[in-house]
């Protein structure tokens, strides 16, 4: 049976870490099950965990002028909750499960104290989460401009 450092391993914020280095962080990772249509959390939450999902699916989405828009559907292996381990600002967007899913919770408290104790680990982490966020911002500022192109030349 996989446990959690196996998983981890093909996340995209922990693949330059060592299998030891792995298992310390696994070592506070927590998997929870949840049947579909939980929510993980809401938008505007106090955040304190970042999740894999070991198997399942989810739907992201926020709230913008009185319409929910969603924003993705992530599947197994893929990862979410990290922006407010970086900013400590509450939850950007609302997270409900799609099906039934096991996703791994991992606190951060547990990993920030991690991260204190083996400064390796968190430079290692910190380098595959900003590599992970430019990735997100090119995409989204990628959608931004054909979004705005098709606009004007809608009103054109």
């Amino acid at each position: 049976m996989a446990t959690p450092g196996d998983l981890l391993q093909n996340v995209s914020l922990f693949k330059d870490l060592s299998a030891a280095e792995l298992q310390t962080i696994s070592e506070v990772a927590k998997v929870q099950t949840y049947a579909g249509g939980d929510q993980v959390f809401g938008e505007g939450d106090p955040a304190d965990a970042l999740y894999v999902i070991k198997f399942g699916s989810v739907r992201i989405s926020h709230s913008a002028r009185d319409n929910e828009v969603d924003i993705a559907q992530l599947g197994s292996g893929s990862h979410f909750g990290e922006m407010s381990f970086v900013d400590g600002e509450p939850r950007s967007a609302t997270v409900e499960v799609l099906e039934k899913s096991e996703l791994v919770r991992i606190g951060f408290s547990e990993l920030k104290a991690l991260f204190d104790k083996q400064p390796t680990i968190a430079v290692k982490a910190y380098q595959s989460l900003a590599h992970f966020l430019c990735r997100r911002l090119r995409v989204t500022t990628t959608d931004l401009s054909f979004a705005r192109e098709r606009k004007s030349t809608r009103h054109s």
